[in-house]
């Protein structure tokens, strides 16, 4: 039997493992956790909570919030209006979409997510696509350093997952890095609760079953990491919990009733859980905006909200104007999504089901209250001093 080697530091990401879910699963790494407590999230979806949570940065300041923004001059993939004139009952298929989405990233040299959802043919050249790169990797980025960046710098064997294989095999990986003590670090996210939740909703029986198979999964790769490795810390942890939807809206009939002529008086992106508008003639401003500012279905967020939130753009990147649907409603028909599905995420970070959570065999400091705090956790256990 090999000697074991001095420490390993876990970081094992939930998506979607909320607070409230948390709470209802206590039976959880029961007797493993020492410590665990609920993080405020930030306005948007993964595009912008999972770059937070490696930099320690906001949207504002590494540049991914949502996916998609208004750019028709950059837009690489101008050539997929000509799909307009194919048939929507075979183009609307997700299978179908999933497949031109490969290749559109194929085509474009992207290497971050990429998927075109259920944008229209005839929208998507309008949009530029945030997420080049892989935010896993050092350089991914578009502003700011990962602590993958760091890692490199400083040499330290780590693993990072693949984010093309299942939760199973990425386990697998893992405990084989760990086995064979090739690494000091860790980073492994699993999407398998998320994907779960989006179509039962954040309170199904199916939740209670995939959990124990998580709680499974990490146990043995406790163990083996105890065996393999002197110390062994580790920490599990989310961007954002999972709200049950229940109902759908359609915001954009609401927008096309005023009149107003596509992407020359304005254009829009509507998101599950958000409108973002950009104003093209300055005219449409404020019918848009008195239609939407006593909505009985959301709100318009403030300059001062974007602010405290992190996600403001001097530059209207990705929108002049912010709609937030009210929580549990979903836009339907929307650009991610033409039906309505049981849960999403995305809404006010102040609802309960927004919160994610961390728990960890250490004690988390009080300091530690928002997702992109996650990454001084990170720091601290490298022992790298943020620069």
């Amino acid at each position: 039997m090999h000697a074991k080697k001095d420490k390993l530091s876990l970081f094992l990401f939930i998506d979607a493992f909320g607070w409230e879910v948390k709470q209802r699963h206590p039976e959880f790494l029961e007797g493993l956790i020492q410590d665990s407590k609920p993080l405020e999230t930030i306005p948007g979806y993964s595009s912008a909570c999972d770059p937070s949570i490696i930099s320690g940065l906001t949207p504002s300041e590494h540049k991914l919030w949502s996916s998609f923004y208004y750019d028709p001059e950059g837009c690489p993939y101008k050539w997929v209006r000509l799909l307009h004139f194919l048939p929507d009952a075979i183009f609307r298929r997700g299978r179908v979409r999933r497949q031109i989405s490969k290749w559109i990233k194929r085509r474009c040299g992207i290497t971050g997510y990429f998927q075109i959802y259920s944008v229209p043919f005839e929208v998507l050249p309008l949009f530029n696509y945030a997420e080049q790169k892989r935010i896993w990797e050092p350089g991914g980025l578009p502003h700011g350093k990962s602590i993958f960046d760091l890692l490199a710098e400083k040499g330290i064997p780590h693993h990072v997952h693949d984010s093309d294989i299942t939760d199973d095999l990425r386990f697998e990986q893992l405990m084989s890095e760990v086995q064979n003590q090739r690494i000091d670090f860790a980073y492994c996210s699993l999407g398998r609760l998320d994907t779960l939740m989006h179509a039962v909703g954040n309170d199904h029986p199916d939740i209670g079953k995939l959990m124990q198979w998580y709680d499974r999964k990490i146990r043995a790769l406790l163990d083996t990491a105890e065996e393999n490795y002197k110390e062994v810390s580790w920490y599990v942890f989310t961007d954002h919990g999972m709200h049950n939807v229940t109902e759908g809206y359609d915001l954009i009939a609401d927008i096309e009733s005023l009149g107003l002529e596509w992407n020359k008086d304005y254009v829009a992106f509507y998101d599950s859980t958000m409108a973002r508008i950009w104003f093209l003639d300055e005219k449409a401003r404020k019918p848009i905006s008195q239609c939407l500012e006593n909505h009985s279905k959301g709100r318009i967020l403030s300059e001062n909200e974007l602010k405290e939130h992190g996600i403001w753009f001097d530059d209207g990147q990705y929108g002049d104007l912010i709609f937030l649907m009210n929580s549990g409603t979903q836009i339907v028909p929307g650009f991610m999504g033409i039906k309505q599905v049981k849960g999403m995420h995305g809404y006010d970070p102040a609802d309960l089901d927004s919160y994610a959570s961390i728990s960890s065999s250490r004690p988390i400091p009080e300091s530690i209250s928002k997702i992109q705090h996650i990454h001084k956790l990170m720091l601290e256990e490298l022992k790298i001093r943020n620069t």
